[in-house]
């Protein structure tokens, strides 16, 4: 008998429940007692009773952080035999997707409760297409903050557009337990709050530049009274959003129309062409393909806005991670008017499309509105500490 996917998403839905805990172990969350006495009967079915974990402590704070290759005993095929549960204590990218296959997690209800009061207030506002776009685009360029800087934020959200609470909800102090001699420290590569393991700055394991755990030559040294992202909104708009904009920017670049989050997030990226023809782009960044399949439901793109085409599209480094990513995608397809792509291919495809038209492009200016220069000082701000702290 092998451990089959439900069980490893009900696992996973006790992790994060016990991570919401500060880690207190007991009480055990039901989840992971029962996904635990599952993994224990897998032992016993396949006669393997003296290698199954003795409790579910020793379940948690050892099996939990291995790769399942490591565990003996047979794993659904669907899941990669170098993954783990958890890193350094903390649920990994998969353990969050698997309980949000399993009926969703405190982190995903925390994203969507500050996701449903910014569309509410958005949508009430004549400027709240503009307003929201901003909003999202802040959370992705800031997964770190200093009180001040949050201070200054909350300022421009708050002024004649109410958001300033909003604001600081995603947003949280940052735990001792990141420090480092004293100090906190970011990923020069994606800016987040880099991890610390036996006295050295290590790679965040949702940094997708970097393999989870390696040792960080480079670092940004962050202010003391540092501020993070909460993990829902990391999770759920930040490291996607990395993807999101990197595409807007190239695509602007070319001379198209990108629209960012349009109709308040129907979408991620509205790409119209010279022709009027319109392309709808929708990011999606899950480290497993079938876990990908599960979220996309029967519509995986709205048909409003509008478009004449419509993508799916994953990050390029989930093809370095795994190889066979958009096979494994591919081989359980079955929408017929969206394609799965990467982002680079999509980049090309876009290209290719903009050389039938011989009109001269210029590279479109990126959306300005009320208070933008406020925001980009910021932005410009919190920038320049970067590199100005940037050190090996």
């Amino acid at each position: 008998m092998k451990i089959e996917l439900p069980t490893l998403e009900q696992i996973s839905a006790g992790l994060i429940q016990t991570s919401q805990q500060q880690g207190r172990l007991y009480p055990y969350p039901q989840n992971l007692q029962l996904g635990y006495d599952k993994v224990v009967l897998a032992f016993l079915l396949a006669d393997k009773s003296q290698s199954a974990p003795a409790s579910v402590p020793e379940f948690y704070q050892d099996w939990c952080e291995k790769p399942f290759e490591e565990w003996g005993v047979e794993v659904d095929e669907e899941i990669d035999g170098s993954d783990t549960l958890l890193f350094l204590g903390e649920p990994t990218e998969l353990t969050i997707e698997l309980a949000e296959a399993f009926g969703g997690s405190t982190l995903s209800q925390e994203q969507s409760r500050i996701a449903t009061i910014l569309l509410q207030r958005c949508q009430a506002h004549p400027q709240g297409a503009q307003i929201y776009t901003k909003f999202r685009r802040f959370i992705v360029e800031h997964p770190v903050l200093s009180n001040q800087e949050l201070v200054e934020a909350k300022g421009y959200f708050g002024l004649g557009i109410g958001l300033s609470d909003l604001l600081e909800e995603c947003y949280e102090i940052a735990p001792s337990c990141y420090q480092l001699e004293g100090n906190f420290y970011a990923c020069p590569y994606c800016h987040a709050l880099a991890a610390v393991d036996r006295e050295q700055a290590i790679a965040n394991p949702n940094c997708n530049r970097c393999q989870p755990g390696r040792r960080l030559k480079k670092k940004v040294k962050l202010s003391n009274d540092c501020l993070k992202l909460k993990r829902g909104i990391e999770r759920f708009w930040f490291y996607p959003g990395r993807a999101e904009i990197r595409l807007y920017e190239k695509l602007t670049e070319l001379g198209l129309q990108v629209e960012l989050y349009p109709e308040r997030d129907r979408y991620d990226l509205r790409v119209t062409f010279p022709d009027g023809k319109v392309w709808a782009l929708d990011l999606k960044d899950y480290s497993n393909p079938y876990l990908l399949l599960k979220r996309l439901g029967d519509e995986p793109i709205p048909k409003d806005p509008p478009w004449d085409e419509a993508y799916i599209v994953i990050p390029n480094e989930r093809k370095k991670e795994r190889p066979a990513y958009l096979k494994e995608l591919k081989s359980r397809w079955r929408w017929q008017d969206v394609r799965p792509v990467f982002d680079d291919a999509i980049f090309v495809l876009a290209k290719k499309k903009l050389e039938e038209f011989p009109v001269q492009r210029t590279a479109q200016a990126p959306p300005t509105g009320e208070g933008s220069t406020s925001s980009s000082k910021i932005t410009s701000r919190t920038k320049k500490r970067k590199r100005e702290h940037e050190r090996n």
